[in-house]
């Protein structure tokens, strides 16, 4: 009697299984890393892509373009992730993260093939990552924030691999300007204390980083500074490093101490990116100061005003009808006439508040009813409705107002005096209201101008990744060698270790680990025409006698010493980098089974 099969897992899934699961999840990892490859570097070539709405998107910004592709893979899925988490954490490398994670993953498949088990794999790729964040450290040089030039130059190898390249000077600074107005030290303490309540009731990813910096910082104690390290997103790096170097050299300590005493950058909050079709992109500039789309309420309303006294409400100047919905039945005619009096007088009892402290400028995130204006207008006094939050959070930073929600509230330390010029300008064919020459503005606007929106989009996307550069070295001020370099010293001095250090089978994935890191500098001399094996080859000897500044000048595809070459990224992106790159490898390896919720059929 034969027995009929137990079925246990629903048969009319997918379902992958063993060996070719983790080959499937391989396969699927290439793929995405293929798709960025060729937009590494300085030679790098731009995607095209055409959204379901039909808009299109064009970039080179690895993040930007695996966020428009669809993929049913879930491997694919997961590498897609992150190019996101890098892009929020350090806001650049979204394309080396890739790549070398979909190299991490095709190193992998031949010990898989010599049936090595995963774990064993992933061990040797856990120290591989131990050793590489030291080495990394080793090879990392202090950078003075303060120093312009340095901070220029820094940002100009981040945008070099971009569309914007060709604008280098400006762009980087705007990014820097916009970077350095919306730093707060830990010594602007007045800031500090008004901010917490801010941020708190502001959301937004960045919110919980800026109140971790925020905090503590009016204790000024040694908690602080941890928090500042936390909100770097650096607690690991910061600490041996800052002890190694006090240790060297105290002067050197001294002159630099302003480092570590940043706040907090909050670019998502308060640096705003106006972009606006038309005229030249040399015409982009960072306003000291906000700029909103708005018009007056009132045509009469004064459209220029030198030093204005400014209002920031978060309530509607007009009857409140809705809070107390009563049903009046009115017998008399002259009820009804005292009813629309009663209105009035409110209306009228609103604004009396509002002018007694004698502003020139009122901002409110409601409306503003006609009735309102024309007191506003009688006593000379300019009015902006139904601004949006974020703006108007912008506006208070830049002019020290304060946001008050009802109008009885209103106090005379409520009214902003930093702004030094209100102005409503035509750009094209809109009206932009300009809060400019302020005295101390913590937030900026950013004015793009260029020829159309997609050219504008990509600028814009540059400038985010230029902004977080300039962010992540205010946090963690050192540097590492660019243009491959710094894998090229990763490869070659974990490939010496992994002969000398490493007992037994782990020692394959960890040198292994080392060959997927030459992935970065041989791509890059690809895309830049070069003669892969030579140029790589040179490099390794190079690196085997200690040069670890040389790397691939991306343009012609040849060996560069970045000393002169001038290519320097922060190392919070390398050390992110390379971190997410083998986690990820190391979660995809971990997979056996993969059941997939779509039929066979389809």
């Amino acid at each position: 009697m034969q027995q009929s099969p137990v079925i246990v897992v629903n048969t009319s899934k997918q379902r992958e299984s063993g060996h070719k699961a983790q080959m499937s999840n391989i396969a699927a990892g290439k793929t995405v890393a293929d798709v960025v490859r060729t937009c590494l570097g300085p030679r790098a070539m731009l995607k095209m892509l055409l959204d379901p709405m039909g808009g299109i998107t064009l970039t080179n910004d690895g993040f930007a373009i695996l966020r428009e592709c669809e993929v049913a893979h879930p491997a694919a899925k997961s590498m897609i992730e992150l190019s996101r988490t890098q892009d929020d954490e350090v806001g650049d490398g979204t394309t080396s993260v890739i790549i070398l994670a979909g190299e991490m993953l095709a190193i992998s498949a031949p010990f898989l093939e010599r049936k090595i088990h995963p774990v064993i794999i992933l061990r040797g790729f856990q120290k591989a990552l131990e050793d590489a964040q030291v080495i990394l450290r080793s090879i990392a040089k202090r950078v003075d924030t303060n120093d312009r030039e340095q901070m220029l130059s820094l940002i100009k190898s981040a945008i070099g691999t971009k569309f914007v390249s060709r604008w280098n000077d400006l762009m980087c600074n705007l990014a820097l300007t916009a970077v350095q107005t919306v730093v707060r030290r830990s010594d602007d303490s007045e800031f500090i204390s008004a901010d917490i309540s801010a941020s708190n009731k502001a959301s937004g990813s960045a919110a919980a980083d800026a109140d971790l910096a925020n905090k503590p910082a009016t204790s000024g104690d040694a908690t602080a500074d941890a928090a500042a390290s936390v909100a770097a997103g650096a607690s690991a790096v910061s600490a041996p490093t800052a002890t190694g170097a006090a240790v060297t050299s105290i002067e050197a300590s001294a002159s630099s101490a302003p480092d570590v005493d940043v706040r907090e950058v909050d670019i998502k909050r308060f640096v705003r990116i106006e972009k606006v079709p038309g005229g030249e992109i040399e015409e982009s500039r960072v306003l000291d100061g906000v700029m909103i789309n708005k018009d007056v309420v009132h045509p009469k309303m004064r459209r220029h005003i030198e030093n204005p006294r400014i209002i920031l409400l978060d309530c509607p100047l007009e009857y409140k009808k809705g809070e107390s919905q009563t049903n009046i039945e009115i017998s008399r005619e002259g009820d009804w006439s005292r009813v629309l009096e009663i209105e009035e007088e409110q209306v009228k009892a609103m604004c009396d508040k509002i002018t007694a402290l004698k502003p020139d400028l009122v901002i409110t995130e409601k409306g503003v009813s006609d009735l309102a204006q024309h007191y506003l207008v009688k006593h000379n006094i300019t009015a902006l409705r139904r601004m949006r939050k974020t703006d108007n959070n912008r506006i208070a930073r830049a002019t020290g107002a304060k946001i008050v929600t009802s109008v009885d509230e209103l106090k005379e330390q409520d009214v902003g005096t930093g702004c030094g010029l209100f102005s409503i300008e035509k750009i094209g064919d809109e009206y932009f209201t300009f809060l400019t020459k302020c005295k101390e503005p913590k937030a900026c606007t950013i004015l793009l101008r260029g020829p159309g929106k997609d050219t504008l989009n990509e600028i814009d996307r540059n400038l985010q990744d230029a902004m977080c550069v300039a962010r992540n070295v205010l946090f963690n001020p050192y540097l590492c060698p660019g243009g491959g370099a710094t894998e090229m010293a990763l490869s070659v001095q974990l490939a010496q270790r992994a002969k000398s250090d490493i007992p037994g089978v782990e020692q394959w994935p960890y040198a292994g680990v080392a060959e997927a890191l030459e992935v970065i500098p041989r791509t890059l001399i690809q895309n830049g025409g070069g003669n892969a094996m030579r140029v790589l080859t040179e490099l390794r000897a190079k690196h085997a006698n200690g040069l670890t500044t040389w790397g691939v000048d991306g343009e012609k595809g040849v060996p560069a010493d970045m000393n002169e070459y001038g290519v320097w990224e922060p190392l919070a992106v390398k050390l992110q980098t390379i971190k997410t790159a083998i986690d990820s490898a190391s979660l995809l390896l971990r997979v056996d089974d993969i059941v997939s919720g779509t039929s066979k059929k389809q």
